[in-house]
């Protein structure tokens, strides 16, 4: 499937980082989401329930970020990653996450692309080559 939605830099609030003191408050952190999806059978119905409601992708992508603090930001990007996959329906993602690290860098971002799988009739998400 060629057609994929793209959103950038969705901001979140969430305890992230290594350290205490980077999780004593929430921070800042910005999340880009790529995603397979069928633009044609959208396009056709030209309804919201043939397509991903990004808005409400948008939301679950927050709380998740919100429910919990992270140490890495390999475990959010994770997490955002399968919760994609499984409430968008999608084959396939493309998260990244970035935030804003150390003196004089911009940011530190990570970047995971995950499949889902049929496995025994459920989904699952692998790592791309598993």
């Amino acid at each position: 499937m060629a057609d994929t939605l793209s959103l950038q830099d969705i901001t979140v609030e969430c305890r992230l980082g290594v350290h205490d003191w980077e999780r004593a408050a929430p921070q800042t952190a910005w999340v880009d989401l790529e995603l397979a999806i069928d633009a044609a059978a959208a396009a056709a119905a030209d309804a919201v329930e043939a397509t991903v409601d990004y808005a409400a992708l948008v939301q679950s992508v927050r709380r998740l970020a919100q429910g919990r603090p992270y140490r890495l930001l390999e475990t959010l990007a994770e997490g955002i990653a399968s919760l994609v996959l499984g409430e968008a329906g999608t084959p396939w993602v493309r998260v990244r996450v970035k935030k804003r690290a150390l003196e004089g860098v911009g940011y530190a971002a990570v970047v995971v692309e995950r499949a889902a799988a049929r496995t025994a009739g459920r989904r699952r998400a692998v790592v791309s080559g598993e």
